[in-house]
């Protein structure tokens, strides 16, 4: 144990991939929470479809359908959005991992681990535009793709640090 107190300790070179695990943790609960989606934004989204048809049986019928094809939709593109997103989110955890594992001695190891590190940034930016195109599409809180969003930069920024720490290796790599 260090005497150091934990506010003056430096930040853990596994600090990154302490956030991306619980990252992927507070998103598989909003998985198993079906995004967010709301069944009262639904009910308005229907109301605004419908609401120029004035014969309220008309109006009914038109209601139902769009309900039936919007629960079809949302069944559909939920299960398929949860395999995207929680493949992303296993990815950042996998590369920064295989990132971690590399201890560069020699230049190709130095490029491999800064490919994971890469890769891992990839699957990021990839989560961010699946969180994004899930919040436009579905009617859900905003609020909750937002803060999760910005977790997803905080770990992009971390793994961006680290990866520009990694020059350290540079000086003693063997060519």
């Amino acid at each position: 144990m260090s005497n150091i107190p934990k506010s003056k300790r430096a930040e853990s070179k596994l600090e990154a991939l302490h956030r991306a695990y619980e990252l992927r943790r507070k998103i598989t609960a909003e998985l198993m929470a079906t995004f967010g989606y709301s069944q009262k934004k639904l009910e308005a989204h229907v109301q605004k479809m419908t609401s120029y048809v004035a014969d309220p049986e008309e109006r009914e019928k038109m209601s139902k359908a769009i309900r039936e094809l919007e629960d079809g939709f949302d069944s559909w593109f939920i299960r398929r959005e949860r395999d995207r997103v929680a493949d992303f989110c296993q990815g950042i955890t996998e590369h920064l991992r295989a990132a971690n594992t590399i201890w560069p001695t020699y230049m190709s190891e130095f490029q491999e681990r800064r490919l994971e590190m890469d890769r891992a940034l990839i699957c990021c930016n990839k989560l961010q535009d699946e969180l994004q195109y899930i919040a436009e599409t579905l009617p859900a809180d905003k609020n909750k793709y937002m803060n999760i969003v910005l977790e997803v930069q905080a770990v992009f920024d971390m793994i961006k640090a680290l990866r520009q720490a990694d020059n350290r290796f540079l000086k003693n790599i063997k060519q």
